[in-house]
């Protein structure tokens, strides 16, 4: 099939993973517009998933690599686990069949991992976006300028808790091992570490860890250093935690004063059947023309974390 045949039919997409893509991705996809979305089907999207499945069942192509040698898509969206997302990208995709690629967070297991594929992709010249969601956040560029406009003497303090569904659950989980690209900070903790670098942090003073048990980090704090143009701050993570808050604050002359004040980052209405928060926020992404976030600067502050932890 020839790109103008594809353009002349629609937006096309061709989307890897299961619950995040099922459930967010292919919902968010189809409100915008894209009717074709080509996916690898598996055991485990049929089993898991059939309610999607159903409900989206003719927009959905199911695929195989041969399937789809000869498409250009409009996107190609990739949400893997950090392992199968590094293998994909170095062993199988061709990066040049797509007008954009979006791509999962953490890019990879580790840091060095996701350096390598920021500078293959940027190397390349390749169109990329990373699901860093809170870029994406009602709340973001007003926090974003509030901070640009503070006293570089004070100190500003960011606390993200909540309980993580797979410590409600129980679930066995790579989303809780800090060696599989999960835990507090590799699975959670990168949203705000991408965001802080996005509002011009580059390196930190100390970091505080803590492990539930071997290979499962579920708290963090960590201290960033001020800069000629902003404060010092303080993050903390506990996604094991008994409370849900999400609260940006600065101290002035004894007084805490609130730059964001949430319980959770995307916080769900309370309407009945009220659609997930995150759909909203990931149409914004896919929509997003702006490819030049200096993502590498990001997953550097990242490793900068990552270095202090042993």
């Amino acid at each position: 099939m020839s790109t103008k045949e594809i353009n002349s039919k629609g937006s096309i997409c061709l989307l890897y993973g299961t619950g995040f893509a099922l459930n967010v991705y292919l919902p968010a996809l189809v409100s915008l517009g894209i009717n074709k979305v080509f996916i690898h089907q598996s055991i485990y999207q049929i089993k898991h998933h059939k309610n999607n499945i159903e409900k989206y069942k003719e927009y959905i192509h199911w695929v195989n690599e041969e399937n789809y040698k000869s498409y250009l898509f409009n996107y190609v969206i990739i949400a893997l686990p950090p392992e199968k997302q590094y293998r994909l990208l170095f062993n199988q995709l061709n990066l040049h069949k797509t007008n954009t690629l979006i791509l999962e967070k953490p890019l990879a297991k580790t840091p060095a991992q996701a350096i390598q594929i920021t500078e293959k992709l940027e190397s390349l010249g390749i169109s990329y976006l990373i699901n860093y969601s809170f870029r994406y956040a009602n709340w973001f560029k007003k926090l974003t300028y509030d901070i640009h406009n503070l006293p570089s003497n004070i100190e500003i303090f960011f606390n993200w808790k909540f309980k993580a569904k797979h410590f409600i659950h129980k679930r066995l989980t790579w989303k809780k091992l800090h060696s599989e690209g999960g835990g507090a900070i590799r699975f959670y903790g990168i949203h705000l570490i991408a965001i802080l670098s996005d509002i011009g942090y580059t390196d930190i003073e100390d970091l505080n860890i803590s492990f539930d048990s071997f290979d499962e980090l579920n708290a963090f704090s960590c201290s960033y250093k001020s800069t000629n143009e902003l404060p010092k701050c303080k993050s903390y993570i506990d996604s094991k935690s008994s409370d849900n808050e999400f609260i940006c604050y600065y101290i002035k002359d004894n007084k805490k004063i609130s730059l964001l004040n949430l319980n959770a980052p995307f916080p769900h209405t309370e309407e009945p059947f009220s659609e997930d928060p995150r759909i909203l926020i990931t149409k914004r992404l896919i929509e997003d023309t702006n490819h030049n976030y200096k993502n590498l600067n990001a997953i550097k502050l990242w490793e900068k974390i990552e270095d202090n932890i042993y």
